[in-house]
């Protein structure tokens, strides 16, 4: 990710996410400089079809603390979870649309449980962003890193 640094702006710390397991090619990448977080995270739709990113810009004057936590979705769960037995169940008349549920089931199953790491301003707005819970070592890396610089502000 190129991110364009200010005046006196040092970077300190960057890292990249797989941000969905199915799509493991769209990264989120996240930049930690002296002066402010940085980066984004795409979007999908239903976990599969890409729909642009989320910007993140959050100067480090105005973060009160950042936090990770692993994150289980049962809306994400029960959704595939019908998608999967929808599909198996028109199989035998439309052996098309039951694999496109197939995969729409498996794919919400295998994203209902994430890492996030949430982002909290002085005013006490949060702000979570979602990544592959494959990547929650890096998540709480990054996460102390940021919380130690804002530490030493």
């Amino acid at each position: 990710m190129s991110t364009i640094l200010g005046k006196d702006e040092q970077k300190i710390k960057e890292a990249t996410f797989t941000a969905n397991l199915i799509l493991f090619w769209l990264k989120a990448n996240y930049v930690l400089t002296n002066k402010r977080v940085t980066g984004h995270t795409p979007n999908t739709l239903f976990g599969l079809i890409p729909l642009g990113k989320a910007q993140i810009a959050q100067p480090l004057k105005t973060i009160a603390s950042v936090a990770s936590s692993t994150k289980f979705s049962f809306l994400r769960l029960i959704i595939g979870v019908v998608f999967l037995v929808i599909g198996f169940s028109i199989m035998g008349s439309s052996f098309f649309g039951g694999i496109i549920l197939l995969i729409l089931g498996a794919i919400n199953i295998l994203n209902c449980f994430t890492a996030t790491f949430v982002i909290t301003n002085n005013a006490g707005q949060s702000t979570g962003y979602e990544i592959s819970i494959l990547e929650k070592s890096k998540v709480v890396a990054f996460t102390n890193e940021v919380n130690t610089v804002i530490a030493d502000l």
